[in-house]
């Protein structure tokens, strides 16, 4: 597997678009009302003040609180508030422009990720059906639906907070798009199934900690899962009405845009590739040893990516397909075309 390095001869103007920062005060209050807030006001505006449009360097594009009392390992409270700057935050990547909101998960190696998207984008056929698992704001669901002319792409995420930056980058996506899109606010280890139907590519970008247990067992057994949306397909007039409350809220897409039909009326599939791409060396390490240890998948590409230059991380996109790997075909041996040609 070789590793794309990082190209740190490049100025941070030309690495990222935008080239400005956009900042985030973690504050230790219930809201901006709360005892304290004299303080908080007065760092957003000494930054502002050191990194803002009339300073020097002008590197902030916008100060951001989020109010947090919580004692746990949860960064961000559900509070926010814009503080300074320009409220939208948009990067270029994988070919599309992308909104960043704050509470929004965003590679911090805008550049690196943009290389392992063109790479990623490359295994995706055309007219694909897609599912994006842990998407996020939808980035690289919407970058395959404009570069590879998907049939449609479901995203799926479980953070509420990333709907309002997936919205913004529909809004400026071509007008030859022309893909069934939605954007669920659903957990994707709950009932895998829902997800896995219907797509011949599933995407899994998962956090460190690797994919879900649920998840894992859904992609080991991909063979019963055909079996049932097969099933599922030849007895939908018969079945019975869906009543399971968390089913239907996670199949009502919050976000849906384009003139194709829905998956829910184009023919049951299931994935035929799968590609994980991984922040978590040792878990994708597990996860890939279990997928291969099913046979139901085998590993056709793996590539590395240094998104962190100085760190023992590395950013991992690796590509499976169906089935147990099938053997190249060898050549022959010389002796038997020597056979082949006696006189």
């Amino acid at each position: 597997m070789a590793v794309t390095t990082y190209n740190t001869s490049l100025p941070a103007a030309e690495r990222y678009m935008n080239g400005k920062v956009q900042i985030t005060l973690v504050w230790n209050s219930r809201n901006e009302n709360s005892p304290g807030s004299d303080k908080l006001n007065a760092l957003a505006n000494f930054l502002w003040k050191n990194g803002g449009p009339r300073s020097r360097l002008h590197l902030i594009h916008s100060v951001w609180a989020n109010f947090q009392t919580s004692t746990n390992n949860i960064i961000f409270g559900n509070r926010w508030r814009h503080l300074l700057g320009e409220r939208d935050f948009w990067e270029h990547v994988g070919g599309i422009d992308v909104s960043l909101a704050p509470s929004s998960f965003g590679q911090a190696n805008t550049r690196a990720f943009d290389t392992l998207l063109r790479k990623l984008q490359k295994y995706v056929p055309y007219e694909s059906s897609v599912a994006d698992l842990y998407a996020g704001a939808g980035v690289i669901g919407l970058s395959l639906a404009a570069t590879r002319k998907c049939r449609s792409v479901k995203c799926i995420e479980i953070n509420k907070e990333s709907k309002a930056s997936f919205e913004k980058t529909i809004e400026r996506l071509s007008a030859t798009v022309d893909s069934s899109i939605t954007w669920h606010h659903a957990d994707a280890s709950k009932d895998p199934f829902l997800w896995l139907v219907g797509s011949d590519v599933v995407v899994i970008d998962p956090p460190r900690k690797g994919l879900d247990a649920s998840l894992i067992d859904a992609l080991k057994n991909i063979s019963s899962v055909e079996r049932k949306a097969l099933s599922s397909s030849e007895s939908t007039n018969s079945s019975q009405e869906e009543k399971r409350p968390w089913v239907l809220r996670a199949k009502e897409a919050s976000v849906q845009i384009g003139n194709r039909p829905s998956p829910a009326n184009i023919p049951q599939s299931v994935p035929q590739t799968l590609i994980y791409i991984s922040c978590g060396w040792e878990s994708f390490k597990e996860d890939c040893k279990s997928l291969l240890s099913s046979k139901a998948w085998y590993l056709e590409k793996a590539h590395g990516f240094n998104f962190f230059p100085g760190t023992q991380s590395i950013e991992v996109l690796a590509v499976f397909k169906r089935g147990p790997q099938k053997k190249k075909p060898g050549k022959k041996k010389k002796k038997q075309l020597k056979g082949a040609v006696k006189h």
